[in-house]
């Protein structure tokens, strides 16, 4: 056989005993948001919060901030009741349990918009960033809401 014959039929023989190639998978995303939503604001109002809802992946994680550029400043806050009133203050974290859902909901944990240059106006989507101490930052984007309005369901 001549040589060029014999390298081809070797290389053709190789390939066919090679392992199966597949593509690669995309590996779960640690944690999954859905359902981000705010209401809509008057004229002059500063403030307002974020709902949404987080989806735990394979490990658990901790939400530990979230930036916009609709807010001078974003924090996660608590709402807890004591001596029978309300009070609302920051806390450093949100827990997301392994393949669990959290829900960040009215009167309850949320994230706070302070500062906002202009109101957040119904039918309108902004963007929000979300610092995770596993997942890195996720970016959402925020639903606005008129007031009596339902909020959106999580998938």
């Amino acid at each position: 056989m001549k040589p060029r014959v014999t390298l081809a039929l070797l290389a053709l023989a190789l390939l066919h005993h090679a392992p199966p190639t597949y593509a690669a998978e995309p590996a779960p995303q640690a944690v999954t948001v859905s359902a981000a939503w705010a209401r809509a604001t008057p004229p002059g109002m500063a403030v307002a919060a974020v709902y949404l809802t987080l989806r735990g992946g394979p490990r658990a994680d901790r939400l530990v901030g979230a930036a916009t550029s609709r807010a001078a400043m974003a924090q996660i806050h608590v709402v807890s009741a004591a001596a029978g009133m309300a009070q609302m203050r920051p806390t450093e974290g949100v827990d997301v349990p392994a393949r669990e859902s959290v829900a960040l909901a009215p009167q309850g944990t949320h994230i706070m918009l302070m500062d906002l240059p202009q109101p957040l106006v119904a039918g309108e989507r902004f963007p929000l960033t979300l610092q995770f101490e596993q997942a890195g930052k996720i970016d959402v984007s925020v639903e606005v809401r008129a007031p009596g309005t339902a909020p959106p369901s999580a998938h």
